[in-house]
């Protein structure tokens, strides 16, 4: 299966890239992510063409993406402390829980291969608790909070919503562009890679997440598709700091009815494109 699209915006030729440790390790690129796609369950044909589509808006912005590890999702993050706020602990491997059937990281890079795009999400089994038992017990975050957490860490809640999500819940997070990457809408198409992709393999029942004010305030749902956003989540003295969040979710009806909306506006752009390059 394959779909040809006009190219869409370009990253500039010059960049000027985030100060990066040059010890860093690069370690051999795995497979397109495209070749490393299975459906499993859903809709072949619409997760078929958003997979096809997604990963070549993608490239057309100049970044290929594969499956990282979440070795390399946390050196990403202690690279780019100017513009990331330390990575929220469920995707530490050092907080325990992560494993290939639960887990994965997408990472894009350039062509110089160097990661300029994250974007991770992970599976929790929940039929007799929910979101809002796991967060204020820490247990989200860690797989023994009592000896892991932050010496005063804690969580607390008012968004009600939060109370219902249960079953198999997929949180998606982990994102981050780098800053000669911002204007290009990865922020549109990684988030939605993870969603579908959780999907169609683990049959999710909610996708989730928490977005910090302020980036909930530059847009930050509306562009990565949530429509559900609750008020509030607050972490305090964690390894992000303090932060006041807002709790966004999606039920699988919603992903799929944001996937659809996806490749028909993401098709209307492009027609666009085309005809302004002809006018």
């Amino acid at each position: 299966m394959s779909t040809r699209s006009a190219a869409a915006p370009q990253a500039p030729a010059s960049r000027t890239p985030e100060p990066q440790r040059l010890d860093a390790a690069r370690p051999v690129p795995r497979p397109p992510l495209i070749d490393e796609i299975t459906v499993d369950h859903g809709p072949r044909d619409l997760l078929g063409r958003f997979f096809l589509m997604a990963d070549t808006a993608s490239r057309e912005r100049g970044v290929a993406l594969s499956f990282g590890s979440f070795d390399e999702l946390v050196d990403t993050n202690a690279r780019n402390t100017s513009s990331w706020h330390p990575l929220i602990p469920l995707f530490d491997p050092k907080n325990g829980g992560l494993g290939e059937d639960n887990a994965f990281c997408i990472v894009g890079r350039n062509t110089q291969g160097d990661i300029v795009a994250t974007q991770a999400a992970r599976l929790y089994r929940w039929p007799d608790t929910s979101f809002y038992e796991e967060a204020r017990s820490l247990r989200l975050f860690y797989a023994d909070p009592a000896r892991m957490k932050m010496p005063k860490e804690r969580c607390e809640i008012s968004a009600e919503s939060t109370r219902s999500v249960s079953g198999n819940v997929c949180f998606s997070g982990g994102g981050w562009y780098r800053r000669d990457y911002r204007k290009l809408n990865l922020s549109a198409i990684l988030p939605r890679i993870s969603r579908a992709l959780a999907f169609t393999r683990w049959r999710t029942d909610y996708t989730v997440s928490v977005i910090a004010e302020k980036v909930i305030q530059g847009g930050m749902a509306d562009r990565s598709g949530y429509t559900n956003v609750d008020w509030d989540l607050r972490m305090y003295d964690a390894p992000p700091g303090t932060v006041r969040c807002a709790f966004v979710w999606m039920e699988t009806n919603q992903l799929l009815a944001d996937l659809a909306d996806f490749l028909v506006g993401f098709g209307a752009q492009v027609d666009v494109r085309v005809d302004q390059r002809r006018a």
